[in-house]
């Protein structure tokens, strides 16, 4: 169901709020209902584009509309929802107007998973002091009327669903950490040698028919396809057209984009230059527009053959028959904590914790873990190397603002960009709690305790 806002914010929040009010638990699980909504939050007016420290001025058009989706799982006792967004990130005010959003439509906060794609090109957000006069805040303004009711949107749609899920695979993108004869960082550039995530986990959502209502995908990439023609123009860089690609064969499908452990991966969209001169990113073969397409198409071909053999039931164990399975019990359940991650000094006695918001989601036997910050990809291998006997997913770029980079214990050596931020010991703090939320919530899926409704770092 796409869903366009044409209604007031009043109304938007009263129908938010009767929804939440309406809905009772059951003491047991039972069968799956699913409810889509997607409403577009491209801006209306020019506007200060986050992605590129070069932007000089506000944008200039518009390449391709930006969008918010909503997707909410349902099984009587407990709702989960998750909700993706075409922008770099959201700041902390957003993220707690999403999360009011998620209550008032009978979703716990904890059971929300808020996504950005890292998408380089769209607009800003105000933080809670205004950065300049007039700092893109008919935007804020514009995003919060759009999105309040969208959750709610979802709800009202919500629909009796089978689920499936698979994992493909894709080398559209590169390790951008090149590293010298030393191993020693020498810049942002391609590098073969350094692992990526090839993993595209796909989950879908089927009518009791056998339709495709959504697909919902993910990858490891940023969404940073070069920077020329379009620098100035609002857009979705590369999942806006695997979204397209997909839409191509579901046409009556949403499909949905989650960013994966992307902080050291770029798009394989390179060209090598001439001489001893090492490559950079940003050189292309063809059109910008091209480029931006064909990566993201590469993407949605990968999705689409992922599912050319059905793909495996969720849970795993449901029952062939249709009957039976339409009425076969789904658990959802999820959990979200501030964790303390060890900050960059040598002396562990003066490591100041930084806390981000880290938790995992779980519809029926897929484990959604996700995490705050731009989170290196070895992480993300290493989490789901350490749990082969579950379907698990692995997803960074969460909840809030981006919090900087997250390197592993190698990158700490290897120096650079996305390195130092924080003690090498943060690996295993985020590859231990990561684990222990997807553990936890094979026992325990529904978490009710209150998280804290600041954050240390940032203000509401």
């Amino acid at each position: 169901m796409r869903y366009t806002v044409a209604v007031t914010l009043t109304l938007a929040l009263f129908l938010c709020l009767s929804t939440g009010a309406a809905y009772a638990q059951a003491d047991e699980p039972g069968p799956l209902r699913v409810g889509i909504a997607t409403v577009d939050v491209t801006p209306d007016s020019p506007a200060l584009m986050r992605g590129f420290g070069g932007r000089n001025r506000p944008s200039e058009g518009v390449a391709k509309n930006i969008l918010a989706q909503a997707v909410v799982f349902d099984n009587g006792q407990t709702r989960v929802a998750l909700v993706a967004v075409d922008h770099c990130w959201i700041e902390y005010r957003q993220a707690l107007d999403l999360r009011t959003a998620a209550e008032a439509a009978g979703i716990p906060q904890q059971h929300l998973m808020i996504n950005f794609s890292h998408n380089h090109y769209g607009p800003f957000f105000t933080a809670c002091v205004d950065r300049s006069p007039g700092f893109n805040l008919e935007y804020d303004v514009l995003f919060k009327q759009r999105t309040d009711p969208l959750l709610a949107a979802a709800v009202e749609d919500l629909k009796p669903a089978l689920l499936d899920y698979t994992v493909g695979s894709s080398t559209m993108a590169i390790n951008r950490r090149q590293l010298d004869d030393e191993n020693k960082w020498v810049g942002m550039r391609p590098e073969p040698r350094k692992q990526i995530d090839p993993d595209v986990p796909v989950l879908r959502v089927l009518t009791p028919e056998g339709e495709v209502r959504a697909v919902i995908f993910g990858y490891a990439c940023h969404p940073t396809t070069i920077s020329g023609q379009m620098q100035y123009l609002i857009g979705t860089d590369f999942p806006g057209h695997a979204r397209d690609w997909i839409a191509a064969a579901y046409p009556d499908a949403e499909a949905v984009f989650l960013q994966g452990f992307a902080g050291d991966i770029k798009p394989r969209a390179i060209r090598p230059r001439p001489g001893l001169t090492p490559s950079r990113f940003g050189g292309v073969l063809v059109d910008e527009l091209q480029t931006k397409q064909a990566v993201g198409w590469e993407l949605g071909r990968a999705v689409l053959a992922a599912v050319s053999v059905p793909p495996p039931p969720v849970p795993a164990d449901r029952p062939k028959d249709l009957e039976q399975a339409l009425a076969t019990p789904v658990t959802l359940g999820g959990v979200l904590e501030l964790v303390d991650l060890p900050t960059s000094p040598t002396d562990p006695a003066k490591m100041t914790p930084v806390p981000f918001h880290m938790g995992a989601l779980r519809i029926g036997d897929v484990y959604m873990f996700c995490g705050q910050g731009e989170i290196l990809s070895s992480m993300a291998l290493r989490i789901k190397r350490n749990m082969p006997d579950m379907r698990v997913w692995t997803n960074a770029y969460c909840h809030t603002i981006g919090g900087s980079y997250i390197g592993d214990a190698e990158s700490w050596d290897e120096g650079g960009y996305e390195a130092g931020r924080y003690a090498p010991q943060a690996e295993d703090v985020l590859v231990s709690h990561a684990m222990q939320f997807i553990r936890g919530l094979q026992y325990q899926p529904i978490h009710t305790d209150p998280i804290p409704r600041t954050h240390p770092t940032y203000c509401p």
